[in-house]
């Protein structure tokens, strides 16, 4: 009976380490996992203008934040933007089309404006 008992909690520690390690996989991927959550762009600068008022109307139309990465960027983390960054365009413009790009107050990393 105690050998079921220790079967059976081990598997269930496996799977369950299995779902955890898929959630953080997925997380690592991109920033924008639900649409119900606020998504971010990352975008590298000196400054953070997340808080000035154009940044803040954007944020509120289209639910999209900016994370502002420090402007010494590594390769990895280039990469990360670009892809998110991407990804995160493609959404916007399957929902409204190209005209959030002009009220966009910034450039991004991986997002050509023509698209």
């Amino acid at each position: 009976m105690n050998k079921y008992v220790l079967m059976i909690a081990l598997l269930t520690l496996q799977l369950s380490y299995g779902q955890s390690q898929e959630q953080q996989a997925t997380k690592q991927n991109i920033e924008v996992s639900k649409p119900k959550e606020l998504a971010r762009f990352i975008v590298f600068s000196i400054i953070d203008q997340s808080n000035t008022e154009e940044f803040i109307k954007f944020k509120e139309k289209y639910n999209v934040d900016i994370k502002f990465e420090s402007c010494a960027v590594d390769v990895s983390l280039f990469s990360k933007a670009r892809t998110n960054n991407k990804k995160l365009a493609d959404v916007l413009t399957e929902q409204y089309g190209k005209v959030w790009m002009d009220e966009l107050p910034c450039t991004l990393v991986g997002v050509s404006m023509e698209q």
